[in-house]
């Protein structure tokens, strides 16, 4: 999970991990990419990636996108997923970046966009739901079932 908001981070994370069943989940936070290169043997293999954009910040915004570029276009291809924060509901009015920025964003790179929340344990849950099906998907775990079809599955506006 890759964003600027380390509290959003760490929320939906101790979440998913409230949520998983029958596999075990590993997930990885940091603030931006790239990782550090000296614990690189060390790094188990990622299924998915979620970029974390908070709408009030356009700090947030700039960090995803340099984080974005960096990455082997080849993973964009159904294992990546644009989490857009803060900016449903009556502060929209409020919100420093326009999601049709983010939505351009995730459509550029053929990848997922979820809007939430986070507020109540309510939306949390839901959105640590959403992102764990997907996981599921992207690790090969439902059988018949490709990563690169979780577009035409769960896109969510």
């Amino acid at each position: 999970m890759v964003g600027s908001e380390e509290g959003h981070r760490e929320l939906i994370a101790n979440t998913i991990l409230r949520e998983t069943g029958a596999f075990n989940v590993k997930i990885h936070t940091t603030s931006s990419l790239p990782l550090p290169f000296e614990r690189d043997h060390l790094r188990p293999r990622f299924d998915m990636i979620v970029f974390l954009i908070n709408l009030h910040s356009q700090y947030s915004l700039s960090n995803i996108i340099s984080s974005v570029a960096l990455m082997d276009a080849y993973f964009f291809l159904g294992k990546v997923c644009f989490l857009a924060t803060k900016g449903r509901h009556k502060k929209v009015q409020h919100c420093l970046v326009d999601i049709s920025m983010v939505k351009d964003l995730a459509d550029k790179y053929l990848s997922l966009l979820i809007q939430a929340e986070l507020e109540d344990e309510e939306d949390v849950v839901w959105t640590a739901k959403r992102l764990l099906n997907m996981l599921k998907i992207c690790a090969g775990l439902v059988p018949g079932m490709s990563s690169l079809y979780t577009g035409s599955l769960l896109k969510i506006v």
